[in-house]
C-alpha cells in the first residue's frame, strides 16, 4: 500500500497537488497558440496551502503582471486575456490588491504599492515548494525576501531604491551564479536553488517573464542570530 504524502508546507495530510508557480501564471495553449504547461512542477498539498490561498495566487500574478505586462508575449497575454477580464469581474477586489501612488517620469509610468507581508507570504509558499520537489523534504526555517522590482519610495519624480535590498540582491546573485537555471517553460519562470546541507542553508532565485527577479534566503544560522538578540 502506498504511503500517506503529507503537505509540502505542514503535516496535514495532502489531499491536491499545488503547482509551483501557482498554474495561472501559464497561458493555455488553446488561447495563446503555444504550450507553456509543459512539466509543470507539482507537490502534494493540503487544502489550506492549494485550493485555499487561489486568492493569494490571483493577487501574486496580478503583481507580477503589473509590471511585465508590456515585456513579453507570455505576460502580455496573461495581462489582456485573463487580468484585465478578471479586474472588470470582480473590480473590488481586484482594486484592493493595489494602492495608486500617482505617476513618474513626467506622467509616462505609474506607481502602485501592494500589500508586501502578503506577497513574501507567496514567495516563501513558492521557494518551500521547489525546495520539497527538489529535495524530497520540507524546508521549516523562516525565509527573507526581496526583488530588485520593489523600490522605498518617490523623489524627483523617481522611484528610490532600497538599498539594504539592492545589496541583499547582489550578495544572493554572487551565492547562486554557479547553479544551474531550471524551469521547463523559461519565458514564464526560471530559477535557480543551492541547498547546503551541511549548513542548513537554502537560497532561491527566480525570474518571472524575463524581467520580475525575486530572491529568498533562509539558514539556521540567521536564525541563532535573531535569537540571540533577544
Amino acid at each position: 500500500m502506498r504511503r500517506a504524502e503529507s503537505c509540502y508546507m505542514c503535516d496535514s495530510l495532502a489531499t491536491s497537488r499545488e503547482h509551483a508557480p501557482p498554474i495561472c501564471f501559464f497561458p493555455e495553449a488553446s488561447t495563446f497558440g503555444r504550450d507553456l504547461r509543459k512539466s509543470l512542477i507539482t507537490v502534494p498539498s493540503c487544502d489550506a496551502h492549494n485550493s485555499k490561498k487561489s486568492k493569494d495566487d490571483e493577487f501574486f500574478r496580478a503583481t507580477l503582471l503589473l509590471t511585465t505586462a508590456q515585456h513579453g508575449e507570455a505576460s502580455n497575454h496573461l495581462f489582456f486575456q485573463k487580468l484585465l477580464a478578471a479586474a472588470a469581474r470582480r473590480p473590488e477586489a481586484y482594486g484592493g490588491f493595489f494602492e495608486d501612488k500617482g505617476t513618474i517620469a513626467s506622467g509616462t509610468q505609474r506607481v502602485a504599492r501592494i500589500d508586501r507581508p502578503r506577497f513574501d507570504r507567496c514567495i516563501d509558499h513558492l521557494a518551500r515548494a521547489l525546495f520539497f520537489d527538489a529535495y524530497k523534504r520540507k524546508w521549516h526555517l523562516p525565509m527573507v525576501s526581496t526583488s530588485p522590482n520593489f523600490y522605498r519610495g518617490i523623489l524627483d519624480d523617481n522611484v528610490t531604491p532600497h538599498e539594504p535590498s539592492a545589496q541583499a540582491v547582489e550578495a544572493s546573485k554572487l551565492i547562486l551564479a554557479a547553479e544551474p537555471i531550471r524551469g521547463e517553460n523559461p519565458e514564464v519562470f526560471k530559477y535557480r536553488l543551492r541547498f547546503d546541507e551541511q549548513a542548513e542553508s537554502f537560497a532561491f532565485a527566480g525570474q518571472f517573464f524575463d524581467l520580475f527577479e525575486i530572491y529568498s534566503y533562509s539558514s539556521r544560522a540567521i536564525v541563532t542570530k535573531t535569537d540571540s538578540r533577544g
